[in-house]
C-alpha cells in the first residue's frame, strides 16, 4: 500500500477546479496573442510545401482553411502560456498538430510518403516515452518467455539485466 501511495503522490499537481475555472475567463477575456509577419511567411511556407506535396503524391489537396486552423492553434497555443505574441514555439506545435491530422486522413501509402518528407515538423517536441514503454514490455515478455520456457512456471519477479 505504501509503494501505491508513493506513486499516486509523483504524479503531476492537481489545479484547484476554481484556480482552473480563474485561469481560463482570464486567458479567454485579457489574453489576445498576435502572429508576427516572421511566423506568417512559416506558415505560407508550409502551405505551399504541404500543397506541392499533396499535389504529386494524389492525396487531398490542403485548402486555405487549413492554414486558418493552424494559425487559430498557433494562438491558442499562445493564449494557453498567457503571451501577447505568438513565439516560434507556437507555430510549431500548431503546424506539428494539424500535420498529424492531415496526414493521418491519407491513404497509407501516401500516409507514409507524406510522414517522411515532413518528419522535421512532425519530431517537434514529441514525447519519446511512448516508444520506451514499447521498448521495455518487450523486454519484460521475451524476458518472461525465457523464464516460462526454461523452468515451466510463472516468476515471481522478473529482473532484466
Amino acid at each position: 500500500e505504501e509503494a501505491r501511495d508513493v506513486t499516486e503522490d509523483d504524479g503531476p499537481a492537481k489545479i484547484p477546479q476554481d484556480l482552473l475555472k480563474k485561469y481560463i475567463l482570464y486567458a479567454r477575456e485579457k489574453v489576445h496573442p498576435k502572429l508576427n509577419q516572421m511566423d506568417q511567411d512559416k506558415v505560407a511556407k508550409m502551405y505551399s510545401e504541404l500543397r506541392r506535396e499533396s499535389m504529386a503524391t494524389g492525396s487531398i489537396p490542403i485548402t486555405v482553411r487549413h492554414i486558418e486552423s493552424m494559425i487559430r492553434l498557433a494562438e491558442a497555443h499562445a493564449r494557453l502560456h498567457l503571451r501577447d505574441y505568438v513565439h516560434e514555439d507556437d507555430v510549431n506545435m500548431a503546424i506539428r498538430i494539424m500535420l498529424e491530422s492531415f496526414i493521418n486522413t491519407q491513404k497509407y501509402s501516401v500516409m507514409r510518403s507524406m510522414s517522411k518528407t515532413f518528419q522535421r515538423y512532425l519530431a517537434y517536441k514529441k514525447d519519446n516515452n511512448e516508444l520506451l514503454l514499447f521498448v521495455l514490455k518487450q523486454l519484460v515478455q521475451e524476458q518472461l518467455n525465457f523464464v516460462r520456457n526454461r523452468y515451466g512456471s510463472e516468476p515471481d519477479v522478473i529482473e532484466i539485466q
